[in-house]
């Protein structure tokens, strides 16, 4: 498997050291957590299509990856790339909802919802 896609799975299954952030309650770690691994599956998707990361970083920036899946994805039809993109979306707002914003409520239907959208993606590669 490779370190991308390991990493993703990593950070479903990881208990005991959640990010910073995500330890507030367990909706917030579920939200943070799909973001990252369906990042990590993105990155992975990504690397494997031959696409050249920037010299310091082993994937792309948050900010970049939106436009990657939508320009830079060969196994996933246009059609369907802005969508996969939007789902991306979706889970980054969870996940800085569930890091950066205590007052804003993650709760038991968001964290359905992003292990929804976490399973679309890894299904669209």
């Amino acid at each position: 498997m490779c370190a991308w896609l390991r990493r993703g799975l990593k950070w479903l299954v990881m208990r005991d050291m959640q990010p910073t952030g995500c330890l507030r309650k367990s909706d917030f770690a579920l939200a943070c957590r799909t973001y990252y691994a369906a990042f990590a599956k993105v990155t992975h998707e990504l690397v494997a299509a031959r696409l050249t990361m920037p010299p310091d970083r082993e994937g792309p920036s948050h900010a970049r990856i939106r436009p990657l899946i939508e320009t830079s994805t060969p196994n996933v039809q246009p059609d369907k790339r802005l969508k996969l993109s939007e789902l991306v979306g979706r889970l980054y707002t969870l996940r800085i909802d569930a890091d950066y914003k205590p007052p804003v409520e993650v709760e038991g239907r968001d964290a359905r919802e992003a292990i929804s959208i976490m399973k679309t993606v890894f299904e669209s590669f």
